[in-house]
């Protein structure tokens, strides 16, 4: 305790010498006097609204789960969000929120996939064991123990993609094409930068990984779809990798080949033990709906309700296995019995059968579970509560859009950019050799072919953004993109090495207006989440003087808590 007051004593800390002892003596008395005191019986009471209690333990356990230690050690603040929620809930409550058909549906649909996690994690995940043996065969798999690195375009749709194909296939430049298309994969906007990585092949994304593996180097994949645009990625080099760098991703790769294998052999056992019967019948009207032939809109409620499995009193029809395998309601003129069955199998089916497993093994009586099911119940409420207060909101107007549009430009800005000429090397007296070489009027291509440390310069043609300064170097960079054209500059350090370079031609920043589509969306949901978020609060406040006289608040009992992480 006296550690803990000496500790958060700024006044202490900030003293002359000569009081220090004086203030220790204070110090040490208050500290006594506090030790003194007999704790309250009921201590651990922080708050009360309406019927609900708010206790020391409900706030060290939301206080775990903030990301850092200052947002942990904000009692005051915390209880404060504690008693919001409660306030939030009273309002909900006096609304019916706690009967309305869709939350007590997604309710239930959420307590059936923690019930599936739950056996999950009991029949599956929990029995996953990745040895330091199995990590050294799967290193020795073919590929495994290699990485491959790619420059990458992403382009934010499909007719770009295919324009840096046909540039490509003329023979252009994949840098060039880079500057040309290359977007930001968020923002969707023109970047013309390329970026670079590297992958082994048990990497994500998977498909893009498996790729590049396929090819040599030089090679170019196809368009892959990517960040609800395109990525099309040409391999720099393939190269061995140490299995230090890899043994991470080889073991969540084997983890995730065994949860596969027991997944399924529990899956199996399931079927089995439940007595699974598939219903043929029921099969081909879900395929007819799908294909078109029947339309779901005709189908009497026997044929709706037609079983297509069942299982120990249970059963999914036809409505449920519609549902889903075509949340949209579009047709599916390729569905089969087979195809229907994969889909079902992906998330729906085992979902449903392990959940049942949970349920009559008494996972849904247990009082964690209860707990659980009251939490995520004021969570909906919470949420519909939420969606009918923004539904009120105002909508922004133009000047609200222009005004944050000129306060966040920058964000919509494709950076300065040059194209230069350039040759890498090793030492600075090499790189002054291949100065004076040009000087006496030496062709710079073949050159750079010869000597260059610089891979992704084809014929020592580069093109560099000022937002890769941090990559190769202030110093370089602040001469590329201020020295004169033409100059034959260097050699300078960079990253690699020294440079030898001249600039062709500079080309400067672009600002997106809010005529181009992209960036109006960004604005428009930046300043709609912003003006929900204060049309909210400004609700919340309200509701706290409404139900004042419902909150009592123990605030002198917040120093126990205190008290007890000092102890500890």
């Amino acid at each position: 305790m006296v550690g803990y007051l000496i500790a958060r004593s700024w006044t202490f800390r900030l003293a002359p010498l000569f009081m220090h002892k004086l203030l220790l003596v204070g110090l040490l008395v208050g500290a006594c006097i506090s030790c003194g005191e007999k704790r309250p019986d009921n201590a651990d009471l922080l708050a009360k609204v309406g019927e609900v209690e708010i206790t020391a333990p409900d706030l060290r356990t939301f206080e775990a789960n903030l990301e850092t230690a200052t947002m942990r050690v904000q009692h005051r603040d915390n209880l404060q969000t504690l008693i919001d929620r409660e306030v939030l809930l009273l309002a909900a409550n006096e609304r019916g929120l706690q009967h309305d058909e869709t939350v007590l549906a997604e309710l239930a649909e959420r307590e059936t996939k923690a019930l599936a996690d739950a056996m999950m994690q009991r029949n599956v995940t929990a029995k996953v064991s990745v040895t330091e043996e199995d990590i050294e065969k799967g290193y020795a798999r073919p590929g495994w123990g290699e990485k491959v690195t790619t420059m990458e375009i992403f382009v934010p749709n499909r007719e770009q993609a295919r324009q840096v194909q046909a540039l490509l296939a003329q023979g252009g430049d994949f840098a060039e094409a880079g500057r040309q298309f290359a977007a930001d994969p968020y923002y969707g906007m023109n970047t013309g930068e390329i970026r670079r990585l590297a992958y082994s092949p048990f990497d994500s994304p998977r498909d893009l990984a498996q790729a590049v593996f396929a090819l040599p180097e030089g090679g170019v994949t196809e368009p892959l779809p990517l960040h609800g645009g395109f990525v099309i990625a040409k391999v720099g080099e393939r190269r061995r990798a140490e299995l230090i760098e890899v043994e991470d991703g080889i073991r969540e790769a084997l983890g995730d080949e065994q949860q596969k294998q027991l997944r399924e052999s529990y899956l199996r056992h399931l079927k089995w033990d439940l007595d699974t019967v598939f219903d043929a019948e029921g099969m081909d009207i879900v395929v007819s709906v799908l294909q078109g032939s029947v339309s779901y809109a005709d189908l009497d409620e026997a044929q709706r309700q037609h079983p297509v499995y069942a299982f120990e009193g249970l059963q999914m029809d036809v409505a449920e296995v519609l549902e889903a395998v075509r949340p949209s309601g579009r047709l599916w003129l390729e569905a089969t019995a087979d195809s229907v069955n994969e889909k079902l199998s992906e998330s729906h089916f085992p979902t449903r059968i392990m959940a049942h497993d949970a349920r009559r093994k008494g996972l849904d009586k247990t009082e964690a579970f209860a707990r659980s099911h009251e939490l995520a119940l004021g969570n909906l409420m919470l949420m519909k509560l939420r969606e009918q207060i923004l539904a009120e909101a105002p909508t922004p107007t133009e000047d609200e859009l222009q005004a944050f549009y000129e306060e966040h430009k920058h964000r919509f800005r494709s950076p300065p950019h040059a194209q230069l000429e350039e040759i890498l090397l090793a030492t600075p007296d090499e790189a002054r050799q291949i100065a004076a070489q040009i000087e006496e009027g030496a062709e710079w291509s073949e050159l750079a072919r010869a000597h260059s440390r610089r891979r992704n310069a084809e014929d020592g043609l580069l093109y560099v953004s000022e937002s890769q300064a941090p990559f190769l170097g202030e110093v370089w960079m602040n001469a590329v993109m201020n020295t004169e054209l033409n100059q034959l500059q260097g050699p300078i350090q960079t990253r690699g090495g020294y440079s030898v370079f001249r600039v062709i031609e500079r080309y400067p920043e672009i600002y997106h207006g809010l005529e181009l589509e992209r960036v109006r969306n960004s604005v428009e949901r930046d300043v709609r989440e912003r003006a929900e978020r204060e049309f909210f609060n400004s609700y919340l406040r309200d509701l706290r003087q409404k139900y004042a006289e419902q909150i009592d608040v123990y605030e002198e009992h917040l120093r126990y808590l205190d008290d007890e992480s000092v102890q500890n």
